[in-house]
């Protein structure tokens, strides 16, 4: 399976010239300046490949009579990619020096709703779910484009609260009947423990779930192990638990006092016991594959997790092609 990677305009700059990738802060760049880095391929091609199987699966079982894709952080649909030459050639892009004689080209990535409404057997529902206005247009214009073959509903407002209202409210599907795959992309702690719980009840939707550990997360973690009341009650929010704490830092009193040390491998661990708590909720959960930047610095952690042992099968085969712990 391969990611679509597009141009605009005719021309690339010249090799030598192309921008390198940025390092990753606080959160992706997508949510700073519209673009992503090579990383989201990865991301993406992962993505891509679980849904083929899962709707392949799905489309011969005669029971099921909707079959759900919800994406609830989804973006504009396509974003302009970060490269660098190494990056390029590694993704068989190639190099241009004049295409309709504009000045210059850029490559573009389709994002996870173009993704999603690509698949060779569709899901028969999509829910697009974003707050910023210009993305917005932009899915409006992909529901239109894709108008005569997909259902499509865009979402305009805070994930969370909205999953609940357009997806998880009771009556509106049965569960028993209906089958889906929501994908968490947030770029830092929008997807509160409460929302994953949610959709775990109804045994009925697996989860694709961005872990921000090297975007986000580290940053609240610091190697003091002090915290403010806020700052606790909103990691405890997000985990759903307060046994982050004990699995990041180790305390220890002597003479001196009380000590506080934050474990080198933090974002391991974590890792693994999200993992974990994400298992006992829905039932199964595959081992988290860790994306890296340019640089080898780490991201995120990419988990799997669902009711059905043979999608744990798959995702765990699909996640195990890469950097897993």
């Amino acid at each position: 399976v391969s990611t679509k990677i597009r141009w605009t305009g005719a021309r690339w700059p010249r090799v030598g010239r192309i921008p390198e990738p940025q390092n990753c802060g606080s959160m992706t760049s997508y949510h700073q300046d519209g673009t992503v880095g090579p990383w989201a391929v990865e991301k993406l091609q992962c993505l891509e490949k679980y849904l083929s199987a899962y709707t392949t699966i799905l489309r011969k079982q005669e029971w099921c009579s909707d079959c759900l894709y919800i994406d609830a952080f989804a973006g504009a649909g396509r974003a302009k990619l970060r490269t660098s030459t190494t990056t390029a050639q590694s993704l068989q892009v190639t190099m241009l020096d004049e295409i309709n004689g504009d000045e210059e080209a850029e490559s573009y990535i389709d994002g996870s709703p173009r993704v999603a409404l690509g698949l060779k057997h569709p899901f028969t529902k999509y829910f697009f779910f974003e707050m910023d206005v210009e993305r917005i247009k932009q899915l409006q214009e992909i529901e239109e484009e894709f108008s005569s073959s997909r259902k499509i509903k865009i979402v305009s407002g805070e994930a969370n609260e909205s999953i609940q209202n357009f997806v998880l409210r009771q009556g509106i599907y049965d569960w028993k009947k209906t089958r889906g795959i929501a994908f968490l992309d947030p770029f830092g702690l929008q997807v509160p423990w409460r929302t994953i719980e949610a959709i775990s009840k109804t045994q009925a939707i697996e989860v694709i779930i961005n872990l921000p550990i090297g975007m986000a997360i580290q940053r609240l973690l610091p190697n003091s192990g002090e915290f403010t009341i806020e700052q606790r009650k909103r990691l405890d929010e997000y985990f759903g638990s307060s046994e982050w704490e004990s699995v990041l830092y180790e305390r220890s009193t002597d003479l001196l006092g009380e000590s506080c040390t934050k474990r080198g491998d933090s974002g391991e661990l974590l890792a693994k016991w999200y993992a974990a708590r994400l298992e006992q909720a829905f039932g199964f959960a595959a081992p988290p594959r860790l994306i890296r930047n340019s640089n080898g610095g780490h991201l995120y952690y990419l988990l799997w997790a669902g009711p059905n042992a043979t999608g744990k099968k798959i995702a765990k085969d699909v996640l195990a092609q890469g950097v897993r712990i």
